[in-house]
Order: C-alpha cells, then sequence, then structure tokens
C-alpha cells in the first residue's frame, strides 16, 4: 500500500513537467489575410490560364447563344417536338465542352496554387502568423467581419513569388 503512494506524486510530477515544457514554446497567435484571387493574377504564368478562358469563351458562346432561344420557346410553352430535341443536344454538347474546359482550366491552375500555398506558408511563417484566411471567402461567409489591413500580406505574398 505504501508504494501506491510513492507513484502518485512520481505520476503528478511528470505530468505537470511535461506539460510545462511544452508551454515553453513560443506558437504564433496572429492571424491574417489575403486576396487569393490578386494573387494568383499576380503569378507569372496565370496568362495560361486567361487564355484557356478565352479559349473556352470563344468555343461555349456560339453554343450559349443557339440554346438561348430555344430555352425561351421551350419556357414560353411554343417549342415543337424538334426545338426541344435540338436544345437537349445542344444543352449536352454545351454541357460536355463547359466540364471538358473547366478541368482543362483546373489542370493548369493546379500547380500555380500549389506553389503559391507553399510562398504564402513561407510568407506566414517569417512574419509570425498562425492562420491565413481568404478575405473574400472569410467576409462572404460571415466568418470575419473585420480585420486590420495589417494583417493583409497580400503584397508581401506577391512580392514572394517566382519572377
Amino acid at each position: 500500500m505504501k508504494r501506491s503512494w510513492f507513484f502518485v506524486p512520481v505520476l503528478a510530477g511528470l505530468l505537470l513537467g511535461g506539460s510545462l515544457v511544452a508551454q515553453n514554446k513560443a506558437v504564433p497567435t496572429k492571424i491574417g489575410y489575403i486576396d487569393a484571387e490578386k494573387v494568383v493574377q499576380a503569378y507569372p504564368t496565370y496568362k495560361n490560364i486567361k487564355d484557356i478562358q478565352t479559349q473556352a469563351q470563344n468555343e461555349l458562346k456560339p453554343l450559349q447563344d443557339k440554346l438561348t432561344p430555344l430555352q425561351a420557346k421551350i419556357q414560353s410553352g411554343s417549342a415543337t417536338a424538334k426545338d426541344q430535341q435540338d436544345y437537349q443536344v445542344m444543352l449536352k454538347a454545351y454541357q460536355e465542352a463547359a466540364k471538358k474546359w473547366q478541368d482543362k482550366s483546373q489542370a493548369a491552375l493546379k500547380p500555380i496554387t500549389e506553389a503559391i500555398d507553399k510562398v504564402i506558408s513561407t510568407v506566414a511563417q517569417q512574419q509570425g502568423f498562425a492562420m491565413i484566411f481568404d478575405k473574400k471567402v472569410a467576409a462572404s461567409s460571415g466568418l470575419v467581419v473585420y480585420a486590420d489591413e495589417s494583417l493583409d500580406l497580400t503584397e508581401a505574398v506577391i512580392k514572394a513569388l517566382p519572377k
């Protein structure tokens, strides 16, 4: 019975000692934000994304121009069976083309966003930030209603991007 009394203070000492050591490490507490869209647009190869978007728009606009009047006819109830069939065929073609361009755009954007994420992480660590939010997402979600301008890391991240 006397041995169990010996283990209680030793165990308590180990637990308390371990938690005190863990608390000595400085943990960043600053929370910042960036304008992610502005950072992505500042990336050197962003022009490739714009080119893909232009190509997509050039392919999709004629399809959209054909779909719009057919859709209006269908909604008004004056569409023939052929109009409805044409609409379904064109809608399918439009959806397939849109998916193709979306996939192509995402594939081109992925390496850019991965590189930007690394730059954001580096800049945040260098400046002592624990967390970085996307300014527009945080504001539109209601997550953040106010943020001081001094917490904006957008320009620092843009300056740190590869040239």
